[in-house]
């Protein structure tokens, strides 16, 4: 009797070991699922904003995002982000006049050089050309408002929108 009663104990314990390691696999579509339905999403700070437009270049394009306003907390200033790519048909510096509202005159300046090593520090020019933007010189990674970098196939450059 105590035999069997420690068998069914072992028994009990191996397969609920076994539906506990289990479940998660079996139930991963519905955790998924779940979590796609509350609408979760990368905070715009971070994400850069949307794409609004995108500008062909010479072989390669430059998307210009939405501007980007921080909420309450956030210590950001207001930015907008261009995002050059791909990077590999860029030439090896850029400068070049960029209609960032879409009126068809150039509101901006940005002048960097493309390295060939992917982990290289970037440095970026924006020269203001309306005043609605902010200059920037030799800017790196400053904040999430001012910087350049590289991520992927493409080099972001954030240029902060002047108070007004």
């Amino acid at each position: 009797m105590k035999s069997l009663k420690a068998k069914l104990g072992y028994t009990g314990a191996g397969l609920t070991l076994f539906a506990a390691v289990l479940v998660p696999f079996v139930l991963w579509g519905v955790f998924s699922k779940g979590f796609a339905s509350l609408g979760l999403h990368v905070d715009e700070v971070y994400s850069g904003g949307p794409t609004v437009r995108t500008i062909q270049g010479t072989g390669y394009t430059i998307d210009v995002h939405r501007e980007v306003i921080p909420h309450f907390f956030q210590r950001e200033n207001p930015f907008v982000e261009l995002a050059w790519r791909p990077v590999g048909v860029l030439p090896p510096r850029i400068s070049e006049r960029v209609d960032i509202d879409g009126n068809g005159t150039p509101d901006v300046l940005v002048s960097f050089d493309v390295p060939k090593d992917p982990k290289a520090m970037l440095h970026v020019d924006v020269e203001s050309l309306n005043p609605r933007y902010e200059s920037m010189r030799n800017v790196g990674k400053e904040k999430f408002s001012r910087l350049i970098v590289r991520v992927d196939d493409a080099i972001l450059v954030r240029i902060p929108v002047a108070e007004p």
